[in-house]
C-alpha cells in the first residue's frame, strides 16, 4: 500500500484557472462523508473523465449527488443498494445493518432525487454477492465501493467492479472506510490486496483507489 498526501492528488488535476477549479459539495453531517473524502473521489474523476460511474452503496444518496454535480464528462451514474426484498433473511455485521436500516427509511428522500441530476443516475436494487454484473462488464470508467464491510460482501464487490472497468480508457475503482475503526477487515483486505494491485490510501482519509491505463505520466507523478 502507497500512501500519499492529499495534495498529491490535487495537483495531478490541471485546470486552466481557479474557477474551473470549483466544486458543488453537500455540506457533511454525521451520516455523509467528509469534505476531505468526498474532494478526493471528485478529484479521481476529473482526472480520468469518466463516462460511466457506479457506486456500490447508495446509503442517503449524498455521495450520488456529489458526483452527477461535479463530473462534467459522465453520461451515466448507475448506484447500487439493497432493497426491501434483499433483507428478508440478509445477514449483516451490525453496524452495517444499521445503515440498511437508514437507507430503506430514507428510499423516497435520497439527496438526489428531485434534482436536476436524477435523469441520469438510475438506481439498481439488489444483494452485490448475488446481483449479475455481466451486463455491464467492459463498460464502466470508474467504480466507487462503499457498500457492505464484511470480508464476502468486500472480495465480491471489488472482484466485480474490476470486471466492469472499461479495457481502453483510463478507469479507476476506489474504495472507502479503510482504517475505520468499525471495519478492521476493509484495511487487511486491501493491504492484501495491495501486493498484486497499485493501490495508494491517502492519508488523513479512508480513501483507497486503483488507477487502471492512467492518463499519461499521472503514474509517475504518483510513485515519485
Amino acid at each position: 500500500m502507497k500512501h500519499l498526501r492529499p495534495h498529491r492528488l490535487f495537483e495531478l488535476v490541471r485546470t486552466p484557472d481557479y474557477r474551473s477549479r470549483t466544486a458543488q459539495i453537500v455540506m457533511p453531517d454525521k451520516d455523509t462523508p467528509s469534505l476531505l473524502d468526498t474532494a478526493i473521489l471528485i478529484s479521481l474523476a476529473r482526472l480520468i473523465q469518466p463516462r460511466n460511474f457506479f457506486e456500490i452503496g447508495t446509503f442517503l444518496g449524498v455521495q450520488t449527488l456529489n458526483m452527477a454535480a461535479n463530473i462534467p464528462s459522465v453520461d451515466k451514474i448507475y448506484t447500487m443498494d439493497l432493497g426491501h426484498e434483499d433483507t428478508r433473511s440478509l445477514q449483516q455485521q451490525k453496524e452495517d445493518a444499521v445503515l440498511t436500516v437508514k437507507h430503506l427509511e430514507n428510499e423516497k428522500r435520497l439527496a438526489f432525487l428531485g434534482t436536476p441530476h436524477e435523469s441520469k443516475i438510475e438506481q439498481i436494487f439488489g444483494n452485490s454477492n448475488t446481483y449479475d454484473f455481466s451486463r455491464f462488464h467492459g463498460q464502466i470508467d470508474m467504480v466507487y465501493i462503499d457498500g457492505g464491510h464484511d470480508l464476502e460482501t468486500l472480495t465480491n464487490d471489488t472482484r466485480n467492479s474490476f470486471a466492469m472497468l472499461s479495457p481502453n480508457r483510463p478507469t479507476c475503482v476506489a474504495w472507502h472506510d479503510y482504517g475505520h475503526d468499525f471495519y478492521p477487515q476493509v484495511k487487511t483486505y486491501l493491504d492484501e490486496l495491495s501486493v498484486a494491485k497499485k493501490i495508494y490510501h491517502i492519508e488523513d482519509t479512508i480513501m483507497c483507489f486503483h488507477l487502471q491505463n492512467p492518463p499519461p505520466g499521472i503514474a509517475e507523478q504518483l510513485d515519485k
